[in-house]
């Protein structure tokens, strides 16, 4: 991909303040597809089933074989971004995932609508590593909680919007609208693509270059088999037992090989230097858990709404809104708060949204059926929404205090991996739950059990933040590198 524009590597740090905020304005809108690709797909499952006739295992795929494939392309992003420039990789990977929308909607079988989620998945890991990273290099210190910030409201916002994009969508387009739900990114993606040759900044590589096949190969295998025994739905068996078993064991030897590589001073795909450092470390375990928790609820609400309740799509999508618009506000204030009360702030945002969700499974179980209204679920919405603008763009911002520039596009990699694989064990955990449960998502009981446990993951992330002490580390001292 040529550069048209911009042609000598800069330090984008040193560009007019206008011209950063209108860089970041063009990252955060493939950034925004990517994540509504996530979340407006859950509404569009039914629609899938009955226009292609996918069955029960197909239909779990296309909603985690995207997560999959996004979580596997990160590491190589970073790695490619770092040696060879973040530009090239987010306008190569804008146009890929463009292309696999194009040929999801127009699919005419259940296989080939996996297939071209799995491209998308990989058009979008090649996209997002290089948001974070850009925005490490752009900003720097202090400077990044805004833009951050801002970013953390586009997470919430967007995954909050697709389902009642895709309800919108799938209520006006009729035998077509799911098709909708990915033609629509077509044409954004495209003039995404445009706009990033002309305004995203050429920098100059500053990564270490260097050849490790071995951990690219341990880190990629370990997490796809790690991931795998979720996005096939349908509960364990002896063979996903194994596969789980041998990714977490690759897992571990890809530590370990990292640690070798370190010691003899040779060339790592992952720097050892950043897991001594206390911030990457721990923001990719509460990332991992926050994001399990909340991307997840959204196939619990769509199917409490839609199997178990018997509404439209549309309605279901209405039924999110109270959250997009929380996220919205949270992200607005966490500046603020994040000023005033450090990142403990981090940890009150995963509890509201434990709270959020804790309350959702309780009114499930106290209410009958016809009390389950929209106004009902409005403020345990509401407060999740909030709880996810006060947690997603500080967590990052925390995660990459510690940072030097020469590893933006790796660190982002891992706190992204954190965020697609958090993402695809939420939904695979839930897909197999409802499979295995009596009545599936009809079962208000089983909903009721879903919600609890998308609960579950972010108050872990949140007991993470405080066993481990996070708030001693002063987000304020982010590396000047």
């Amino acid at each position: 991909m040529s550069d048209t524009h911009l042609a000598r590597p800069t330090d984008p740090r040193t560009a007019p303040p206008q011209r950063r905020w209108l860089a970041l304005t063009v990252l955060l809108i493939p950034a925004a597809l990517t994540l509504l690709s996530v979340t407006s797909v859950n509404l569009a499952v039914p629609a899938i089933r009955d226009g292609i006739g996918a069955d029960a295992t197909q239909q779990s795929l296309v909603l985690t074989a995207y997560a999959l494939a996004f979580a596997l392309v990160l590491l190589p992003a970073g790695r490619l971004g770092d040696q060879f420039g973040h530009k090239k990789v987010f306008v190569t990977g804008v146009a890929v995932f463009t292309a696999a929308n194009l040929w999801c909607g127009i699919a005419p079988d259940p296989t080939q609508l996996v297939l071209a989620r799995i491209l998308a998945g990989v058009g979008a890991g090649l996209t997002m590593t290089p948001v974070n990273a850009l925005i490490q290099l752009l900003y720097k210190g202090p400077e990044r909680a805004r833009p951050f910030a801002i970013l953390g409201a586009v997470f919430g916002a967007s995954s909050a919007a697709g389902p009642l994009l895709g309800g919108l969508l799938i209520h006006s387009g009729g035998e077509i609208g799911w098709r909708l739900t990915f033609l629509v990114n077509v044409p954004v993606g495209i003039l995404a693509v445009i706009l990033a040759i002309f305004v995203l900044p050429v920098t100059a590589p500053i990564g270490t270059r260097g050849s490790d096949p071995i951990g690219m190969l341990l880190f990629t295998a370990g997490v796809g088999l790690a991931i795998l025994p979720f996005s096939l739905g349908g509960g364990f068996s002896v063979t996903s037992t194994i596969m789980l078993v041998a990714g977490i064991l690759l897992l571990v030897g890809f530590g370990g090989w990292i640690r070798a590589r370190g010691r003899q001073d040779r060339f790592a795909v992952v720097p050892l230097r950043l897991f001594r450092q206390r911030a990457l470390p721990i923001g990719v375990v509460s990332t991992f858990l926050g994001f399990a928790g909340f991307t997840s609820s959204f196939l619990v609400l769509a199917l409490l709404w839609e199997e178990a309740l018997g509404h439209d799509a549309l309605s279901a999508g209405l039924l999110v809104s109270p959250f997009a618009i929380g996220s919205v506000v949270g992200a607005l204030f966490n500046r603020m708060l994040l000023q005033r009360y450090g990142t403990r702030m981090i940890t009150a945002g995963l509890t509201m949204i434990t709270l959020g969700l804790a309350t959702v499974g309780m009114l499930v179980i106290a209410l009958p059926a016809e009390a389950l209204t929209f106004l009902v679920m409005l403020l345990p919405l509401l407060v999740t929404g909030i709880g996810v603008g006060l947690f997603v763009g500080p967590n990052a911002n925390a995660s990459f205090a510690q940072t030097e520039g020469r590893d933006a596009g790796v660190a982002s990699a891992m706190v992204t991996a954190a965020q697609r694989t958090g993402t695809a064990v939420g939904l695979g955990i839930l897909s197999a739950l409802y499979a295995l449960l009596p009545g599936g998502a009809a079962s208000l009981g089983n909903e009721a059990i879903a919600a609890f446990l998308t609960a579950a993951f972010a108050g872990a992330a949140a007991l993470t933040l405080v066993v481990t002490k996070r708030s001693r580390l002063d987000v304020g001292d982010a590396a000047a590198h």
